[in-house]
């Protein structure tokens, strides 16, 4: 009898453990303070319980507690495993000045678990911020295989960090293996076109696009130059990237032929609910106006001299007859929107399609927008043209 009742005790207790974990485990995420209850001494429990009391200090603006602080700390050293109470240390470590002692918990929160992302991102915070990119570097290189979608996190120390003295080959090494970032990083720094020399050091060998795979920041490092002003230089980049040295800057690509060369010194098409716009060979544009808004067919920016100048084409309209096509060319002077010429399709001549108009750049307009767009009549009517022979060349003076 007495061994029986021992085999019941022994068997109720393992009853009641398994229970416990079951109840404890089940609330430790949503509600800790119940999982504290029912099983306080248990160091995954009571560390769930001094995060949320940690928590609800950070929600009210409030530093954390000193005695949530220790609650951590006495959970971490009963659960040899647990990184939590490290990380929760460091960090207010870090808020008091202190990276000596911060670096210390991080580092031991990384041996406990070498896979914690949340060590390895404090880590390399903390060394890029400290002037030791070596060892920033070699914990972000981890990171990033460790979490899915986390360069970005650290792309804004190593812009900061790329503008050092002996960074660029660093950065080269690493951007070797991790590609994705150096791309976001380079793309943050040609932001700025004072970057430019930078960026380029950086991206080594990448001057040149292969067809339709051209990288962002070129693209970025051009519009930024816009932005600024700059269209000059902004011209001489798009031709160095995209091999297209020597051609003039006036309009680029006029049979609308599908190249690699990026806008905005070749073609935008725009399409959408308003309708369609698609190169056709051979050197032909075919519109589609579903006639009911505004919209935007084709667009380029162009760098002509001053003086007079003469856009001609080819219109064909389906049907033929009718009423007024409601598409037109626009040219505006940038920057601002002044502007230079204001070309209706529907003065196309009835007979053979031929339409130009001629205009006149002054000297202080350095670039000019020129613009395929519609203007909605008061009752919509849809509308296809095509569009061919397109020439921008000198005109009467």
């Amino acid at each position: 009898m007495p061994r029986l009742l021992v085999v019941l005790v022994l068997a109720l207790a393992a009853a009641f453990q398994i229970v416990r974990t079951a109840v404890a485990s089940h609330y430790l995420a949503s509600r800790p303070e119940l999982a504290v209850s029912v099983w306080p001494s248990n160091p995954r429990v009571a560390l769930a319980g001094a995060m949320g009391a940690i928590g609800q200090s950070a929600a009210a603006g409030q530093a954390a507690s000193p005695a949530s602080v220790t609650r951590a700390m006495d959970a971490a050293r009963r659960g040899p495993l647990l990184t939590g109470p490290f990380l929760i240390g460091g960090a207010v470590a870090l808020s008091k000045g202190d990276s000596t002692a911060a670096e210390a918990l991080f580092r031991e929160a990384r041996r406990r678990d070498p896979r914690s992302a949340a060590a390895r991102y404090f880590l390399a915070q903390h060394y890029l911020a400290s002037g030791r990119p070596a060892e920033g570097l070699a914990e972000a290189a981890v990171l990033t295989r460790l979490v899915t979608g986390s360069s970005g996190a650290f792309v804004p120390a190593l812009v900061q960090y790329a503008k050092e003295p002996g960074a660029v080959p660093k950065l080269r090494r690493m951007f070797v293996t991790r590609p994705d970032l150096g791309a976001m990083v380079l793309n943050e720094l040609s932001r700025d076109p004072a970057n430019a020399g930078l960026v380029f050091a950086l991206a080594g060998e990448q001057g040149r696009a292969d067809e339709g795979s051209a990288p962002e920041w070129q693209s970025t490092l051009v519009q930024s130059l816009i932005a600024r002003g700059d269209y000059a230089r902004a011209h001489g980049l798009w031709q160095r990237f995209n091999s297209v040295r020597g051609t003039e800057p006036g309009l680029f690509n006029p049979g609308f032929a599908k190249v690699a060369a990026p806008p905005p010194f070749n073609w935008t098409f725009g399409s959408g609910a308003f309708g369609v716009a698609e190169p056709l060979p051979p050197g032909q544009l075919q519109v589609i106006y579903y006639g009911r808004d505004e919209a935007q067919f084709a667009s380029q920016l162009l760098m002509l001299q001053p003086g007079a100048h003469e856009l001609r084409m080819v219109v064909r309209r389906d049907p033929a007859e009718g009423e007024d096509s409601q598409l037109h060319w626009t040219l505006t002077c940038q920057p601002g929107a002044r502007r230079l010429l204001d070309l209706p399709l529907a003065k196309a001549d009835a007979a053979n399609g031929a339409l130009a108009g001629r205009f006149t750049v002054p000297a202080n307009c350095p670039a000019q927008l020129l613009v395929l767009e519609a203007t909605p009549r008061d009752v919509g009517r849809s509308e296809q043209v095509t569009i061919s022979h397109l020439q921008l060349g000198p005109g009467a003076r």
